[in-house]
């Protein structure tokens, strides 16, 4: 029943583009079963140089079947609070990469691994720094999300806040995969949590002492200028790695670029058209609008695939235990982090942040 779910009409409106569950998914990419696609995509579709149209091989049917039931059940369990079990079939491959549409049952052996690995970390963790608590904890994400689970950070005094970003990752065969490092909007702030918060952000500025301003790498004509970077999200990394250590993690992984959720941007701009087009606005003026939202998507996507490896160059500047041993396409789609005792940094808030989560979440 599932398997006949996945197969015959699953993929087949993901040959489409479109998946119509409780609410309308943008999913699109192709899969051939041994060698023989399954479902055409329309040519329309195909020739679109807006997408970037993955392809799902399945050349082991009976073990990708036996790792994808694995999977469904699996996460039935984990998201139990979800509407309709089918989106974790639609929303299983969001998160791949080329290179994982090519190795499929790697991919979802992966995601079991999330699913049943997470860091083992006191729960709420506390460190005293920044004249506040600095809060740690991990937390069950939903099913849309790149991961399983993510690690929340804030400092807190009294009952005012500051969110640091969220860090979105998992953890397979002794690796860990950093998928995103996201801020958390803030609405119906205080006036005095909000001085609060630009007290914090000014006091995150001291990520910068000890950069050397005149280096060429931080030249803004150099591509790998390491400037501009989020204090804020430098600090949540750095609580991340330093967790990892403590883990004897020696690896991370670092996707930059996920087909399946470009492409839905990509589709929900082409409804977007459509919709204007059955209002009447001419066919000059929608071309133009989608060439411009097109144009804004890749320049976004470009930006923040840029600015997530830049987090590591800079991370890499100031640690000696941080090496980025691999950028994307020089072994595989992903950036590849080496992570070795910690011996010293160059920033002294870096530092503090990375010795005392260190202390904090040893394993006793």
């Amino acid at each position: 029943m599932i398997l006949d779910k996945f197969y015959n009409d699953i993929l087949f409106q993901i040959s489409k583009g479109r998946v119509e569950l409780d609410m309308m998914y943008n999913v699109l990419f192709e899969t051939k079963i041994n060698g023989k696609t399954l479902y055409k995509i329309d040519d329309k579709i195909k020739n679109n140089n807006s997408l970037f149209i993955p392809t799902l091989f399945i050349n082991d049917k009976s073990s990708f079947d036996e790792a994808l039931l694995k999977y469904y059940y699996k996460a039935s369990d984990f998201y139990n609070n979800i509407d309709n079990n089918e989106q974790i079939l639609t929303m299983l491959f969001n998160n791949a990469t080329e290179e994982d549409f090519k190795n499929p049952i790697n991919y979802i052996n992966r995601y079991i691994d999330f699913l049943d690995n997470n860091i083992d970390l006191p729960e709420p963790t506390y460190i005293s720094m920044l004249d506040s608590n600095i809060v740690i904890e991990l937390k069950k994400e939903p099913i849309y999300q790149e991961t399983p689970y993510a690690l929340y950070i804030k400092s807190v005094k009294d009952s005012m806040y500051y969110n640091f970003p969220v860090v979105r990752f998992g953890i397979s065969n002794n690796k860990a995969y950093i998928y995103a490092v996201q801020q958390i909007k803030d609405n119906n702030i205080s006036e005095e949590n909000l001085k609060y918060q630009k007290k914090i952000h000014r006091l995150l500025f001291k990520v910068n002492e000890g950069f050397i301003k005149e280096d060429e790498i931080d030249n803004i004509n150099n591509p790998e200028n390491i400037t501009g970077i989020s204090p804020s999200a430098l600090v949540s990394l750095t609580i991340m790695l330093s967790i990892f250590e403590n883990m004897n993690i020696e690896e991370v992984i670092i996707p930059t670029m996920l087909p399946v959720r470009y492409n839905a941007k990509e589709i929900s701009y082409k409804v977007r058209i459509n919709l204007l087009e059955k209002k009447g606005l001419d066919v000059e003026n929608l071309n133009n609008i989608m060439h411009d939202l097109e144009q804004n998507h890749e320049n976004i996507q470009r930006n923040l695939s840029d600015k997530f490896l830049r987090y590591f160059r800079r991370l890499e500047y100031c640690f000696s235990n941080i090496d980025i041993s691999l950028l994307p396409y020089e072994l595989d789609n992903n950036a590849h982090l080496k992570l070795k005792k910690y011996e010293n940094c160059n920033n002294k808030l870096l530092d503090e942040i990375y010795k005392s989560t260190k202390n904090k979440t040893r394993n006793k």
